[in-house]
Order: structure tokens, then C-alpha cells, then sequence
């Protein structure tokens, strides 16, 4: 039975000062143990779901701050100017360029897919006792990562 997703999904950053709409459902949802992940979000990992940046519409991107904290890969970390909270993250250029929004962000009725994989998850703080397959390595994450949203997008 497939779960219909009321559209488009809306969310903001904590203090609302950044709002986005997500005019797909997104497809890959999963959560990364990286130590810029833990840095940027604040937390143990990053519970992301990726969506083509095409069905992403930011409301005030002039109040998201972007960084690059490294590269490769090269992704755009934003946060809110107000409230220095996550907003979205980007990657990749042209049609390939995606974003990455935490699911915290969602409004709380939003129909987000299951995580489906734990990644480089060697550098975890927090055990994930699930049966999630989890990837640990760089080149082995950054795999099983990029399989995971070429098959969902």
C-alpha cells in the first residue's frame, strides 16, 4: 500500500525566520555520523532527507548563511541568520544538485520516509540500535550514500 503525502511539505528552522516548501516526497531519508555533521547540527548525527533542490523552495534564503566546511564533497552548509540553527544543505550542480534537510525541520504532520542507512558510522557518539544497515569508512559511506539517492531521486 503506498502512503500519500500531502503536498508540498513545509518546514522552517527553529526560530521560522528560515521556511522552505517541498514540493516532492522526498525519497532518501538517513542519517550521518561525521564529525562535520555533528558540528553543524549540534547533535550525535544528522537525520537528513535529500530532495532534488528543484522541488525545494526557500522562502527567505537571503537569512540562510551559507559555509563550506570542506571539499569534496562540496556541500553548502546553511544556517539561519536569526537563530544560527540548520536550515538545508546543498550539493552536486545543475539537475544534480540536491538538498539536504534536516527532518527536525519538518512541520510535525509530515509524511517523511524511514531512515535507510547509517553512515560513516565509525565516527558515531550514539549506538543506533536498529536493523538499519550502517556503513563505516569514508569511501564506503560516500557509496552507499550516493547509491541511496540515485535510486531515490
Amino acid at each position: 500500500m503506498t502512503t500519500h503525502t500531502s503536498l508540498p511539505l513545509r518546514g522552517s528552522c527553529e526560530c521560522r525566520a528560515c521556511s522552505f516548501e517541498v514540493h516532492t516526497s522526498p525519497k532518501a531519508r538517513f542519517r550521518c555520523h561525521c564529525l562535520i555533521c555533528q558540528e553543524f547540527n549540534g547533535k550525535p548525527f544528522a537525520d537528513v532527507v535529500a530532495v532534488r533542490a528543484r522541488d525545494v523552495v526557500l522562502k527567505n534564503p537571503g537569512n540562510i548563511s551559507f559555509k563550506k566546511y570542506r571539499a569534496p564533497p562540496n556541500f553548502n552548509r546553511g544556517v539561519c541568520r536569526t537563530c544560527g540553527k540548520p536550515v538545508v544543505e546543498v550539493a552536486g550542480v545543475g539537475s544534480l544538485k540536491v538538498m539536504f534537510i534536516p527532518t527536525s525541520n519538518f512541520e510535525p504532520e509530515a509524511r517523511l520516509p524511514p531512515v535507510r542507512i547509517d553512515i560513516f558510522y565509525h565516527r558515531r557518539v550514539l549506538d543506533m540500535p536498529d536493523s538499519v544497515p550502517k556503513y563505516s569508512g569514508y569511501f564506503a559511506s560516500e557509496f552507499a550514500i550516493g547509491k541511496l539517492i540515485m535510486s531515490g531521486l
